[in-house]
């Protein structure tokens, strides 16, 4: 453990400040899980494949159609798990692969991600993912934590009535990568009416899209999630400094890239816990599963055997 933490010390470039702490203490790992959230699939229709499926959508039960013409349809299954949508026009018109799937894999069954990888994806050739969600659930109270980034990206922060946050956003929802960090418990609570039994629930979120989805394992490189303690700081005004910007987060924006670097720095000197240590850790622990987990729906399907054998 001491040899751990004096890694992880030597990893953040600890300069000294002679009340800064190391960043060994952490949030046990079994209080927090990793997956996937959503995943599109998009892909081309096979050809061949397209009038069966056509009418495959119009008469499975396990279908709830929404749109259906010649070269287009659009609908949902497995009672509004999954929503499916093909159109070889738009898709010709505008350069693109003509038919998505999207879902939510934690609330598919074995056998309904097999229905869904059997009746729609394993239909698609060049098949690639158009967007990844990568979720870790944690049962601490985030609202205690500061989040920044080593880039510069956009951050806007939601509080609830009580003016604690709530909600935190990091990017813009078009690039290909945007976080959410909120209080899930809540939200299943108003949206849901779920009721969670843990005290606290919340959920950092990482909304990978187009090349994002290649590097979903290290999507938060530049992420720190901290409690920096700030009345450790001997020099007055270092503790002023990071006190105003810890609370009137709009004052980064004023300081310099030198500056700002160095007081990223000191907010990680001078905090016990690095969250995303453990997010780390878990997500190592959990890769194989995660890889595996896309790569079955990217593997070959009879379709693509017949296709591969007719040339």
């Amino acid at each position: 453990m001491e040899n751990e933490q004096n890694r992880q010390k030597l990893d953040l470039g600890l300069t000294g400040h002679s009340n800064s702490r190391l960043n060994g203490d952490s949030v046990p790992t079994q209080d927090m899980k990793v997956s996937f959230d959503r995943i599109t699939i998009v892909g081309d229709l096979i050809t061949e494949q397209a009038k069966i499926l056509r009418d495959l959508v119009a008469f499975d039960s396990n279908i709830s159609v929404r749109d259906v013409k010649t070269d287009m349809f659009e609908c949902n299954a497995l009672s509004n798990k999954a929503y499916i949508r093909y159109d070889k026009h738009i898709g010709q018109a505008l350069g693109r692969r003509n038919m998505r799937v999207e879902f939510n894999p934690n609330n598919l069954t074995r056998d309904e991600q097999g229905y869904l990888f059997d009746t729609f994806v394993s239909r698609m050739a060049n098949r690639d993912f158009s967007r990844i969600d990568l979720a870790f659930d944690i049962n601490i109270d985030l609202k205690k934590y500061y989040v920044m980034s080593d880039k510069a990206i956009k951050e806007t922060i939601f509080l609830s009535r009580k003016k604690e946050v709530e909600t935190k956003y990091f990017g813009v929802r078009d690039s290909e990568r945007y976080i959410r960090i909120y209080d899930k418990k809540k939200q299943l609570s108003e949206v849901e009416e779920k009721e969670i039994e843990d005290e606290y629930f919340w959920r950092i979120e990482f909304e990978l899209k187009r090349d994002m989805t290649k590097k979903w394992d290290v999507c938060f490189d530049d992420l720190s999630i901290l409690q920096p303690a700030w009345k450790t700081l001997e020099r007055s005004s270092e503790r002023a400094m990071v006190y105003m910007l810890l609370n009137e987060e709009d004052e980064w924006g004023y300081l310099d890239r030198k500056t700002k670097a160095k007081f990223k720095k000191i907010l990680k000197e001078i905090s016990d816990i690095h969250l995303e240590n453990d997010m780390k850790n878990i997500l190592q622990n959990e890769h194989m599963r995660l890889k595996n987990e896309l790569g079955d729906w990217m593997r070959p399907s009879q379709y693509d055997k017949m296709r591969y054998f007719k040339y």
